[in-house]
């Protein structure tokens, strides 16, 4: 018995004794450049959402994608259609923030380009970095561009029904 206890301790301390060595490790630091690290990650997954958009990597998030371009075109192209037909009518609702009270067609395109950027990109990194186990997390990256997509085909509809009727000098319309 004592010879497996003398064993047992001379192979405790020889294996203590490597596992005592000192290996420097890096000292942890603040990353000085946390803004540059998030810029490049967005600017990465904007050139991985380009590139998958145009390759038809992802058929589901591309054709939402196309859809949503397509919603937004068509409310825009309606809104200016009646801001072409009455000269005193106004935009109206969250929109009228963002492009102003009698906007130009510069204005929607530049207001269009961001809006579907964001959300397009936004629900490419959710699709592709998402926990896919969860049942769940499968319809949840849709969410940012269904519900643009609900928005502007309930406004493009809403445009297209407006009977406006002005008066002979096209000033007063109902």
């Amino acid at each position: 018995m004592r010879k497996i206890s003398l064993m047992a301790a001379i192979f405790l301390a020889t294996s203590s004794v490597g596992a005592q060595e000192f290996v420097r490790s890096q000292p942890a630091r603040r990353d000085s450049n946390a803004f540059g690290a998030i810029a490049g990650g967005l600017v990465t997954e904007t050139g991985a959402a380009a590139r998958d958009l145009v390759t038809w990597h992802d058929p589901k998030w591309t054709f939402l994608t196309i859809a949503q371009i397509g919603a937004a075109t068509a409310d825009a192209e309606t809104s200016l259609h009646n801001f072409h037909r009455c000269p005193t009518c106004v935009e109206k609702g969250i929109a009228r923030l963002v492009v102003g009270r009698r906007p130009d067609a510069h204005k929607y395109i530049v207001a269009g380009l961001i809006e579907i950027s964001v959300e397009a990109v936004t629900a490419h990194y959710l699709r592709n970095h998402g926990p896919i186990r969860k049942w769940y997390w499968r319809y949840l990256w849709a969410v940012p561009q269904t519900f643009s997509l609900y928005e502007h085909t309930r406004a493009d509809f809403h445009n297209a029904g407006l009977q406006l009727r002005c008066d002979s000098a096209g000033l007063n319309c109902f």
